[in-house]
C-alpha cells in the first residue's frame, strides 16, 4: 500500500469538508436545509466553475470568454459526432445541443460583460455546465448559492437574470486547492489534522 494515496485521499477528504464548513459558516442563512443543500456534491461542482472563470478572467475580458465559449462548442460537437465517447461519458445529444451557444448567444454573452451589471446570463451558465448537470440542476444550485448571499442574480428588462459572484466562493476553493497541495508532504507522513 501506497501510503502517500492514503495521505492524499485524507487530504481531499479533509479539505473538502472544510470547503463546505467555510461556505454554511459564511451563509448569510443558516437554515438547516439551506445548509444541507451547500453541503451537496453539486455546489462543489459549480463553486469549481466559478473558480475556474476567475482564474482565467473570464469575466474581466470579452474576448477570452468568446473563446472559451468557442472552445465550449467545439467540444460539444466533437461529442455530438462521436457516438462512442459521448455514451461512455453518459451523455445524451439533445442535451448537448441543449449546451451548444449560437453566435448571436456568443455575442449577447459578450454584451453582458461591458453592460452596468457584468456577469454571466444565468442560461449561459447552464450552457456551459451541460456536461457536469441539467440546466435544471444548475438553476437550482445558483438559486442555493443566492439564497447563501454568494451570488446575486440581476434581472433584466430582457427577462434574463445575470449572475454576478461576490468572489467568496472563488476564495473558498482557491483555499480548498491550496490545502490539498499543502497538507500532503513529499515523504507521505500525514500531517496532524487541525480541527476548524
Amino acid at each position: 500500500m501506497d501510503q502517500t494515496d492514503i495521505c492524499t485521499l485524507e487530504s481531499l477528504r479533509r479539505a473538502k469538508t472544510d470547503f463546505h464548513n467555510k461556505l454554511c459558516r459564511a451563509s448569510i442563512d443558516s437554515d438547516p436545509l439551506l445548509l444541507q443543500k451547500l453541503r451537496s456534491e453539486n455546489v462543489f461542482v459549480l463553486s469549481e466553475f466559478f473558480f475556474l472563470l476567475s482564474a482565467f478572467d473570464l469575466i474581466a475580458h470579452p474576448n477570452k470568454l468568446e473563446a472559451y465559449i468557442l472552445s465550449h462548442n467545439r467540444q460539444l460537437n466533437d461529442l455530438i459526432a462521436s457516438d462512442e465517447r459521448r455514451k461512455l461519458m453518459g451523455l445524451e445529444v439533445p442535451r448537448l445541443k441543449r449546451g451548444v451557444f449560437s453566435m448571436i448567444q456568443v455575442h449577447k454573452a459578450k454584451a453582458n460583460l461591458l453592460s452596468a451589471t457584468p456577469g454571466l446570463d444565468q442560461a449561459d451558465i447552464q450552457r456551459l455546465t451541460i456536461m457536469l448537470f441539467s440546466p435544471e440542476t444548475g438553476r437550482r444550485v445558483i438559486e442555493c448559492l443566492e439564497a447563501a448571499g454568494f451570488l446575486t442574480r440581476v434581472a433584466t428588462p430582457y427577462y434574463s437574470k445575470i449572475v454576478q459572484s461576490h468572489g467568496t466562493i472563488e476564495k473558498f476553493f482557491a483555499e480548498y486547492l491550496a490545502q490539498v497541495r499543502n497538507d500532503v508532504p513529499q515523504g507521505g507522513t500525514p500531517k496532524p489534522e487541525v480541527q476548524t
